[in-house]
């Protein structure tokens, strides 16, 4: 039984790191760059999250992109060099992957720093079963500010 276990949980970690995968992030600013104005659902924050806490994976809005508005809590850069950006609406939290092209526009008062209301497009995934955050906006770009 020990022997079931260790696979199955290497497995379960592999996948819960992907989310801010530098592929996933490119693959996806493709699909955001390319996406028509009028194909673009805008969508807020807590409906995102209560479309993927009811069905996971199975959320109609899974695989679309979506513009979102929120304020700035935190950003970062990940080893694999992705930029990601946590964008919180009322209680409700959206984490946001960005390419290298959103480098110059990092804190000290630019476009996004701490508490700045920003509006980005990005193309949403399902972050996977064990995740801090139901799903993941990839490819992402600044719409307004």
């Amino acid at each position: 039984m020990k022997l079931f276990f260790i696979p199955l949980t290497a497995i379960l970690l592999s996948s819960c790191g992907s989310s801010s995968n530098l592929v996933t992030t490119t693959k996806a600013a493709r699909v955001v760059h390319q996406a028509s104005d009028e194909s673009v659902k805008q969508v807020s924050i807590g409906d995102l999250n209560n479309s993927f806490l009811g069905s996971g994976s199975e959320s109609h809005i899974n695989h679309t992109v979506i513009e979102i508005t929120g304020n700035v809590i935190a950003y970062g850069l990940t080893e694999e060099g992705v930029y990601t950006v946590t964008l919180r609406e009322n209680d409700h939290d959206a984490v946001c992957t960005f390419d290298e092209s959103i480098s110059n526009q990092l804190g000290g008062g630019r476009s996004i720093s701490s508490g700045a209301s920003v509006t980005v497009r990005g193309q949403c995934q399902s972050s996977g079963l064990f995740a801090s955050h139901p799903f993941t906006l990839h490819g992402c770009k600044i719409v307004a500010e």
